[in-house]
């Protein structure tokens, strides 16, 4: 997990609230969640677009040509599931979100 801490443009405040959302999730409901939010391949797109970098709302929006309104919907879809989180400086993945990353297969 440290390497995908290291990899996450997370702050440490960032990361810690990460940690401690994320210490009590119940496994089988969250798998589910997952699942759900991650089948979606606009989703998986974003997670690939953002990497290890930071993204700005307007840099999301202008690579998805989304309205603001399904571009939100995506993003706190996961958010909600701790795959992104949204700072002052724009849109970062969590160490869950760069571990889906480098672990999922994303092409078929």
């Amino acid at each position: 997990m440290e390497k995908k801490n290291n990899k996450s443009k997370l702050n440490s405040e960032e990361l810690k609230e990460f940690y401690v959302k994320t210490k009590n999730i119940d496994k089988k409901l969250d798998h589910g969640r997952a699942y759900r939010t991650l089948i979606n391949p606009i989703r998986r797109e974003i997670l690939k677009f953002i990497g290890y970098n930071i993204k700005t709302m307007k840099e999301i929006k202008s690579e998805f040509k989304f309205d603001e309104t399904q571009l939100n919907y995506h993003l706190n879809m996961l958010k909600q599931t701790f795959y992104v989180l949204d700072s002052n400086e724009g849109w970062k993945l969590t160490p869950r979100g760069i571990g889906f990353l480098e672990n999922a297969r994303l092409e078929m």
